[in-house]
């Protein structure tokens, strides 16, 4: 199986046409920030899509993005994850690529309101109360990260580093203190949404490994 994150710009039409032009190179420093190798596709002016490997850390990848692009870009954006299987894969134009995953991921980001930012959708061959289970996670992820202001997500973005307190909060445009990074962090809610992060990632993966044994339907 995999993970396909599909993506538009909220409000693309505000944007300068230099901001859009950048966004592929936007989106490739956000995932820089996590040890996931990915390969952006920008089409359509203003949508974009990637595939996530390991695909149990989809939901992760997803908040950094977001993070980034809004705090760092003043960028928002709407991310669906659509989990499942592929029939081919095209590295180097993405949107020609084929299979359930990337189906699955197109169409509940055309389903998603718009007041949303992160959706995510499964393979029916997964057990349904564990399909539930990570939707209502999801859920939960998303509206208490909805609102981050660009301060908090500028904070969170950086978070996703190895660096500590004090050289991230020099980091920070324009540079604060250590205190006034923590306190951005706080307001965002990232020390529980790092153990939810790390939750999704364990039962996802718990998931993934369980359906790849299960024998195949005849």
């Amino acid at each position: 199986m995999i993970a396909v994150l599909t993506g538009d710009i909220v409000g693309s039409q505000k944007l300068k046409p230099n901001e859009l032009a950048d966004l592929g190179q936007y989106l490739k420093e956000a995932s820089d920030l996590t040890d996931l190798s990915t390969c952006f596709e920008v089409f359509g002016g203003d949508r974009w899509q990637t595939t996530c490997h390991p695909p149990h850390s989809a939901v992760s990848l997803a908040t950094t993005i977001r993070a980034y692009l809004l705090g760092k870009k003043g960028i928002d954006t709407r991310i669906s994850i659509g989990i499942g299987d592929y029939k081919t894969i095209t590295p180097e134009k993405i949107s020609l690529s084929q299979g359930e995953a990337f189906v699955l991921s197109g169409r509940s980001l055309e389903d998603m309101p718009t007041d949303r930012r992160l959706g995510i959708e499964l393979s029916d061959t997964i057990p349904r109360a564990n399909i539930e289970l990570l939707h209502a996670s999801v859920c939960l992820l998303d509206g208490i990260t909805v609102d981050w202001t660009l301060k908090q997500s500028q904070a969170v973005a950086l978070s996703r580093t190895n660096l500590n307190q004090n050289e991230l909060s020099k980091k920070f445009e324009p540079p604060i203190s250590p205190q006034a990074f923590g306190k951005h962090l706080a307001s965002a809610k990232w020390q529980l949404i790092k153990e939810a992060l790390r939750s999704l990632e364990s039962g996802l993966h718990s998931i993934l490994i369980e359906q790849k044994s299960m024998p195949a339907k005849s």
